[in-house]
């Protein structure tokens, strides 16, 4: 028995280019910390190491010789993200090679693939599907004791040949998700320089901001056609059919927790329902016990003047902003793919209000939507340049190709919003993220066309909405350096 019972690894995600390896996707989820942090308080000895930031560190990091040292009993590797699946294979099969630890995977990406991922690598032997916290102490527990698995709730593992389902099933409840601590960030080594990492760039940033992403609760309401983590998604995986919240207290707790960590600013990013009702009672306690800390808020639809303020008297103003993703400029094709529908009319007025508040706003608009032609994305030019234009408190505005999410509608539903599937299975994201880590070009980078539009004219569409934005920013600064 080694150092510790059970290493968390997390992936990252390699690309070669010829300047050399860079780590993209960084983001630890945050599950990974409460799985720690509960398998500590049960008694079992963890640790959380970063790949991608070890290699950050030193080009020259082995993770093997750090599994060799601890030789753990089990190594949790998350899969949450499809961007992770081939860097999440290869750590598994460098742990195979490395020790006699078993391997078990868990995450999104890894439940809704679970069987395909068994059948293909023996690297892997346990995948959890859906919510791992009390399947993961079982299933050390059981590891520890040399007892059957096949009792271990959402298992799924490898007998003989045969892939099997263990018979228990666990659906965490809101009052399970309270007696999960979410904040201890120093279970991961160089926590200190993770919370530094600027997660839209991946990159280590000398600035002074720090982030910490908050817990809040787990489900959605709604199915936007490219999610990945829509309600549809979450029965199919989880069998959960509606959100579900951690307590405001416990989260005001995670707060204060990273506020004393040194983190100024949380990434806020659940928000299933539009009466916020949620918010305004933790808003309320955070005010209440004076925790200051800025908030980057990721709203799901439009907010009313009264939650603005509400965030704004909450929150230190140094990082605080709004984020929100309207995807399109045409009502046409927002109206086909977002669970929480607005008319551009009422996102101008939106914005309008937050700079009336003073409140600084983030927009992201995406490609690749089902039922958008040329034609309709030129409106979302035009709206994207309107803004910047107009409204002096959105300090960013970028668009992105949709890339085909795991589980999300479309995936599971190409017929009903135009898609023509490039990405079927497992293997299609391993061997595409293979490609992207080794510098070849993969078949597919997006895993579908739409009815209107192919993969290149798709990713051609979002860097022309970028070059127009960073024209106009480029031309602001520049007359702000002349004045």
């Amino acid at each position: 028995m080694g150092d510790v019972d059970v290493l968390f690894l997390h992936p990252s995600t390699y690309v070669s280019t010829s300047d050399g390896e860079v780590v993209r996707y960084v983001a630890v989820p945050m599950g990974t910390f409460a799985l720690a942090d509960l398998l500590e308080r049960n008694g079992y000895s963890t640790r959380i190491v970063h790949v991608g930031l070890k290699r950050m560190l030193d080009p020259n990091y082995k993770v093997e010789n750090l599994i060799k040292a601890l030789e753990p009993t089990l190594v949790g590797i998350d899969l949450h993200w499809y961007c992770h699946s081939y860097d999440a294979i290869k750590l598994a099969d460098c742990v195979k090679r490395c020790t006699n630890a078993k391997v078990v995977l868990g995450g999104m990406t890894a439940s809704f693939f679970a069987d395909e991922i068994l059948s293909s690598f023996d690297c892997v032997d346990y995948v959890i599907v859906g919510d791992a916290e009390l399947p993961m102490i079982e299933l050390i527990k059981a590891l520890m004791k040399s007892t059957e698995v096949s009792d271990v709730p959402n298992l799924v593992y490898r007998k003989g040949s045969a892939v099997k389902r263990s018979r228990g099933a666990y659906l965490a409840s809101s009052e399970d998700l309270d007696k999960l601590t979410c904040s201890d960030l120093k279970l991961l080594e160089d926590w200190d320089l993770y919370v530094r990492l600027i997660h839209e760039n991946d990159v280590l940033s000398p600035k002074l901001k720090t982030q910490g992403w908050l817990m809040i609760g787990r489900g959605c309401s709604v199915n936007c056609s490219y999610c990945g983590g829509a309600n549809l998604a979450h029965r199919k995986i989880f069998g959960r059919q509606q959100p579900i919240f951690r307590s405001p207290e416990k989260v005001a707790e995670d707060l204060r927790a990273f506020e004393e960590l040194g983190i100024s600013c949380a990434y806020m990013d659940f928000d299933p329902y539009t009466n916020r009702k949620f918010y305004y009672k933790l808003f309320e306690l955070v005010r209440k016990e004076g925790i200051d800390i800025s908030s980057q808020f990721l709203i799901w639809s439009l907010t009313d003047r009264n939650f603005v303020q509400d965030l704004k008297k909450t929150f230190n103003p140094l990082y605080t902003t709004l984020t929100i993703s309207p995807e399109t400029g045409s009502d046409f094709v927002r109206l086909k793919n977002k669970g929480f529908y607005y008319d551009n009319q009422s996102l101008l007025r939106w914005l309008e209000m937050l700079e009336e508040e003073m409140v600084p706003a983030e927009l992201y608009f995406a490609s690749g939507l089902s039922g958008e032609t040329v034609e309709e994305f030129n409106k979302t030019m035009k709206l994207g340049e309107r803004i910047l234009r107009t409204y002096n408190n959105v300090v960013a505005i970028s668009c992105n190709p949709l890339f085909l999410e795991p589980c999300s509608p479309r995936f599971l539903l190409p017929k009903k919003y135009g898609i023509r599937l490039k990405f079927r299975s497992f293997s299609d994201f391993y061997k595409t993220y293979k490609c992207f880590a080794e510098g070849t070009v993969p078949p597919s980078r997006l895993g579908y066309d739409t009815e209107y539009l192919n993969e290149s004219q798709i990713i051609e569409l979002s860097s022309k909405f970028n070059e127009v934005v960073g024209s106009i920013l480029e031309g602001e600064n520049l007359t702000q350096h002349c004045a």
